[in-house]
């Protein structure tokens, strides 16, 4: 097998950069892991000081958010990757006989699908709206501010009854078919997440055994612990 690249790891402690490190582990993926933290300015900058806010969106993530995954080559060349899905999409490419992807070409695509769904609709529309309404309106206007957060709120709660009602349909051991995939990977911290804001997740039932399962593994622990995060079942 042909050596890694050198891999880092930017994230914040819970975001949803988490399931980046759970996907490397879950592949025993060596990689190093930077913390970042907010400035004066409220931008992102590694809390190592490594890289100022502004060499972090030049050089890691232009849009200055986590994940942000560098790719640093044999020759010192380095690449950099960002958005949840590509980044796993990556990750799963580096271990293919593991089939994090999918193993059918079907089950590839319906992998995507949720991936997807996640990244744009529960994340981006839903918690997006939710957390920081300024992303979509002026938020000197608190009506209008409250209006966007019950969106999110109404948009996080219609994407999880989406998720529940796919797993009761599937009768599948996970999200899609009998065997862990980025699906997986991908909705454990966005249940963590409806746990934090009380959404109720416990009746989402299908949903709540696959995160059960997902925290009984060795990569989930490890993810977790790494974090300083604690597990929500074990």
């Amino acid at each position: 097998m042909a050596a890694l690249p050198d891999f880092t790891l930017y994230y914040s402690a819970g975001a949803c950069s988490n399931a980046v490190r759970l996907a490397l582990h879950e592949l025993s993926i060596p990689f190093q892991s930077v913390n970042t933290r907010r400035n004066a300015n409220l931008k992102i900058e590694p809390a190592d000081g490594s890289l100022t806010a502004e060499e972090y969106r030049d050089q890691v993530h232009h849009k200055n958010y986590v994940p942000g995954f560098v790719i640093t080559f044999a020759d010192g060349h380095r690449e950099s990757i960002t958005e949840t899905p590509a980044i796993l999409s990556y990750i799963a490419s580096l271990r293919p006989e593991r089939g994090l992807a999918g193993k059918t070409d079907l089950e590839k695509a319906r992998v995507l699908s949720w991936a997807i769904y996640f990244a744009g609709e529960l994340h981006g529309v839903g918690w997006g709206a939710l957390l920081a309404p300024k992303r979509f309106v002026d938020v000197s206007d608190k009506k209008l501010e409250e209006a966007v957060k019950e969106g999110g709120k109404q948009n996080i709660r219609a994407a999880y009854e989406h998720l529940e009602t796919e797993l009761q349909k599937g009768g599948g051991e996970w999200i899609v078919g009998d065997s862990l995939t980025l699906a997986d990977v991908y909705s454990y911290i966005l249940y963590r997440w409806g746990v934090k804001h009380e959404f109720g997740m416990e009746k989402y039932e299908r949903y709540t055994e696959i995160v059960k399962k997902l925290e009984a593994r060795e990569s989930t622990k490890k993810a977790l612990e790494e974090e300083g995060l604690p597990a929500h079942f074990q």
